[in-house]
């Protein structure tokens, strides 16, 4: 009974603060809702958190994932009349051989002072959207005639330092914090494709842009408490910074988006006898309001800010001395970055124009992983996650391997 007392008070302290989620990268994340910024050792924190590399070993991860587009199809009509359909559906990045991250650890201190540095690749969006241009404040029908796929990513140089207040395996309150940051090369590439009507029929212009911009990330991880038997306590933050390009093509002319800088909390229990069973808990802010130029004319809605919750468990089962299956689960509470699905937002002429449920999602995930330690004792690791109740399942797979 002490020690439920002891995790139900732990639970009642955190809840109030961990209400954020992480950015979703690798499959690990994806199968526990997204609730991954108080997580030490994994290498997809060089992006989710640098602070929690600090510890790692010499190991890498390589994830890929689907995104969700709403892609401009069309279909066809009665007679000459061509119908368009802006249906969600699983899309992956071009070229596909290009992971959604990429990314390795090198330890360079000692146990009893860690600090590492990393190097990453991440592609956390994959905008793809459908349009309909606007001549008139007063306008009320809009057909999809345009499209927009626009790739956001980082190249990041990170470094994580941990600061021990306790002896290793010695029990207590604040055994360590560790600090990280990052400095990223962000990179944009945008397609946007408009068909217009002219007296000899449709006409398509396509336009494309790749450009780059600077940014960075801060992230701490504090070792809350850990009694070095059945309880420990790890309590996240970090920030991502925004970062701005500077487009060919102004995007109050043709719709483009920055990257939006995000701010994650979260929260991560190890619980029972050797902490088999992780529990996580996530809060992230999303700044998309800022991403995209405002609307034209006045009246009409504009991109909003995401505010997402998430919450996660993995539970760690022995098969061998060597071999371990991780089950997982999670559930996301996931904010679009819109107010009313039936009122979508405009950003400079452009209206979006597709076919969405809702303005929040409840998602449910789930997934699993195995690892497995080699001769020399290097761990590996296959995962996989998946999370259905949005506008279109989405599915990752990672790999995991210590050098």
């Amino acid at each position: 009974m002490k020690r439920t007392g002891m995790v139900l008070a732990a639970f009642g302290v955190f809840a109030a603060v961990a209400s954020a989620q992480d950015q979703q990268m690798g499959a690990r994340t994806k199968a526990m809702g997204g609730s991954y910024t108080a997580f030490e050792d994994d290498p997809v924190s060089i992006w989710l958190n640098p602070a929690g590399i600090a510890a790692q070993p010499d190991q890498g991860a390589i994830s890929y994932q689907t995104y969700v587009g709403y892609p401009l199809k069309e279909k066809g009509g009665s007679g000459e009349v061509t119908e368009f359909a802006v249906e969600p559906e699983p899309t992956i990045s071009d070229p596909a051989l290009l992971p959604a991250y990429l990314g390795f650890v090198f330890q360079l201190g000692s146990p009893e002072s860690p600090m590492a540095i990393g190097i990453a690749h991440a592609r956390p969006y994959l905008l793809q959207y459908s349009l309909s241009k606007v001549s008139s404040p007063t306008q009320t029908t809009f057909d999809p005639t345009a499209s927009l796929q626009e790739s956001l990513g980082r190249v990041r140089l990170a470094f994580g330092k941990d600061f021990r207040f306790r002896k290793l395996g010695e029990a207590g309150f604040l055994p360590h914090v560790a600090v990280g940051v990052g400095l990223d090369l962000g990179y944009e590439h945008w397609e946007f494709e408009n068909t217009a009507k002219t007296i000899l029929g449709p006409s398509t212009t396509l336009n494309s842009d790749t450009s780059i911009g600077l940014g960075f990330g801060l992230g701490v991880l504090l070792g809350l408490y850990d009694n070095a038997d059945w309880l420990k306590i790890n309590v996240g933050a970090a920030y991502q910074s925004a970062v701005g390009f500077d487009f060919d093509i102004e995007p109050d002319i043709l719709p483009a988006f920055d990257m939006p800088q995000q701010l994650n909390v979260g929260v991560t229990f190890y619980l029972l006898k050797e902490t088999p069973l992780r529990l996580t808990f996530d809060f992230q802010w999303i700044n998309w309001k800022d991403t995209a130029e405002g609307a034209l004319f006045p009246g009409f809605e504009e991109f909003e800010d995401a505010f997402n919750f998430s919450v996660g468990a993995e539970y760690r089962i022995k098969v061998s001395d060597k071999v371990f299956l991780y089950p997982r689960v999670g559930y996301r509470r996931f904010d679009a970055p819109w107010g009313d699905k039936d009122n979508l937002p405009m950003t400079g002429v452009y209206r979006l124009v597709l076919d969405t449920k809702a303005e929040a999602f409840n998602l449910f995930t789930f997934g699993g992983g195995v690892a497995w330690t080699t001769e020399s004792g290097k761990l590996r690791s296959i995962d996989a996650g998946m999370d259905v109740g949005g506008d279109a399942v989405s599915v990752a797979l990672s790999y995991t391997h210590e050098f």
